[in-house]
């Protein structure tokens, strides 16, 4: 899949880049989860408005954030996206959230995860139906690089799930996405140039899909990133055959950007 003119930015950090982790300290402590949860917990709240959509995203918000809470811990509001889709937006589609689970005790990783995508329900142009986007990353308690990890991959899934508003998407395991013909590494430091999405693995069993009645459900897609040999084994072989070498190598949804190919 050939993307153009949405491109994972730094356009709307998690903080100020002075700021630090509450908790955190160039020591090398581990970041402190209460302090985490107060710090996250008194976002603005954009959906607080009346009416249809506000309702709607509402119950949904409390759908994922209860899925999130049962398959992994309590997240919170770490980026309210009070600019974009606000009603000052050229943009089209509602505004998207960030939603972050801070590491707690032995699970030295922060999980992120969208809400605003699945307002998007089923249709012909998209069939995936409800979808969420959610990343793992990990955090070492040193806060400028914990900080810069963190963002790195919120403004990634949130990318993503402004996509999903703007353009018809076709999600399967495996399927890859890369922002020009001869793309170049999306991060810097890292040689990976494009991303494949594949079914988050590292919550409780049964996170990827949620289901809300008989009829609906939110399905969870992480985009990984992805080496140039693996998005080309993805065109020769398909998508379900790089899905089955990822997972088969290892690979989750957590932020690498130099893991072995």
């Amino acid at each position: 899949m050939l993307l153009t003119g949405v491109i994972p930015s730094s356009s709307h950090p998690l903080q100020t880049p002075t700021a630090t982790l509450p908790g955190a300290s160039n020591a090398g402590r581990a970041v402190d989860a209460r302090a985490w949860k107060l710090h996250f917990g008194c976002m603005q709240d954009i959906w607080s408005r009346q009416g249809d959509l506000a309702q709607t995203a509402g119950r949904l918000r409390e759908e994922v954030q209860l899925h999130l809470a049962r398959k992994l811990d309590d997240s919170h509001i770490a980026f309210s996206d009070q600019d974009g889709w606000a009603g000052r937006s050229k943009e089209p589609g509602p505004p998207v959230d960030v939603l972050v689970v801070p590491p707690e005790g032995e699970r030295r990783f922060a999980y992120v995860c969208t809400f605003g995508s699945s307002l998007r329900k089923t249709s012909d142009a998209n069939p995936n139906g409800r979808m969420e986007f959610a990343l793992a990353v990990p955090q070492s308690g040193e806060a400028k690089s914990d900080l810069s990890k963190l963002n790195l991959a919120a403004n990634t899934v949130r990318q993503f799930a402004k996509l999903v508003h703007i353009q018809d998407i076709r999600i399967t395991a495996g399927e890859t996405v890369q922002f020009a013909r001869n793309p170049a590494p999306i991060f810097d430091g890292s040689k990976q140039i494009a991303f494949a999405f594949m079914p988050p693995r590292l919550p409780d069993e049964g996170f990827a899909r949620l289901k809300l009645d008989d009829r609906d459900a939110i399905t969870f897609w992480s985009p990984v990133p992805v080496y140039l040999d693996e998005l080309e084994a993805g065109a020769a072989y398909g998508p379900h055959r790089l899905a089955q070498g990822l997972r088969k190598a290892g690979v989750t949804e957590m932020l690498h950007l130099d893991r072995p190919s």
